[in-house]
């Protein structure tokens, strides 16, 4: 983190700098929801294996992720490992011919608090994390996220607003926290969370069974190697908008296996050099995925 903290918060704040501030978004919105929850403690594996996608400009890629997240309480600890699979590296309109980078690391530290104000439904949260994205080296690849905001319970909906802010090497955000949640996932029947940058509907069936669709955005920022063949010391941004369709299965009270089917669209590279300033971005085509997570609390 040495090199950034003495001029990132003076750097201007580009528009292209969402990949970190949109998962960091996605946890926030998640975390009051969390903690309804009567577990103090939570674990959840996840895997995703994402078809082959075109590059314009030729070459194609396909992706392997795991991960791993563990919540006590108000903190949380999550790592995301992404593995390539590259073909056409000769077309492909970087690495010089060989394998831009074989795996992504992301870690994240968090904590965040939600509670009740005790009156007219009002509520607060709030949250901060420390986010790290590499290829091999951690050294500046750390990121700091804070949030803030207020929920307001009224005639069964739960109306959540604040701020985000997010400050990496390759530039500083503030985004809007902005999300509606409609009934109780827990419960029998239809329930909804609609905002950015995650919408969802729900369907429950029975206590075993619950069926879900909606889209996301997704999007990651990572320092690249030192001797990257792509940009040295350099950083590397994926986006894209993933829709997709859920079955939660709970045998258990406490334990939920979910299965589903991804398509991702709109998915792009965005590559930065090492004063985090943006030098090419590459588009590639739409692909599908499967997706799996396991989740135990007690």
């Amino acid at each position: 983190m040495s090199r950034w903290f003495s001029g990132v918060l003076t750097r201007p704040a580009t528009g292209a700098v969402l990949g970190g501030p949109l998962l960091i978004l996605a946890l926030l919105l998640a975390a009051p929801a969390a903690h309804a929850a009567d577990n103090d403690f939570s674990a959840t594996f996840t895997g995703r294996t994402i078809g082959q996608a075109d590059m314009d400009d030729g070459g194609s890629v396909a992706v392997t992720e795991a991960g791993a997240s563990l919540r006590y309480s108000w903190f949380g600890i999550d790592y995301l490992n992404r593995r390539y699979d590259w073909s056409g590296t000769a077309s492909l309109p970087f690495g010089n011919g060989s394998d831009p980078w074989e795996q992504l690391h992301m870690l994240r530290l968090r904590a965040d608090i939600a509670e009740q104000l005790g009156f007219g439904g009002l509520g607060w949260f709030a949250g901060a994390g420390l986010t790290a994205g590499w290829e091999e080296e951690m050294d500046d690849a750390w990121g700091l996220s804070g949030s803030a905001g207020l929920t307001w319970a009224v005639g069964g909906v739960r109306l959540r607003g604040g701020v985000a802010a997010f400050a990496h090497p390759v530039g500083t955000r503030l985004l809007p926290l902005v999300a509606a949640d409609w009934g109780n996932q827990r419960d029998l029947g239809f329930s909804a969370t609609v905002g950015f940058p995650e919408t969802m509907l729900r369907y429950r069936s029975s206590d075993m069974f619950s069926f879900r669709a909606g889209g996301r955005v997704e999007g990651n920022t990572y320092r690249l190697a030192d001797d990257s063949p792509v940009q040295r010391e350099g950083y590397m941004k994926t986006s894209s908008v993933t829709l997709g369709g859920y079955i939660d299965i709970t045998p258990l009270e406490d334990l939920t296996l979910t299965v589903g089917a991804e398509y991702l669209t709109r998915q792009e590279m965005r590559v930065y050099n090492s004063d985090g300033d943006e030098r090419n971005t590459y588009d590639l085509d739409n692909a599908p995925a499967l997706f799996l997570r396991l989740s135990y609390g007690f």
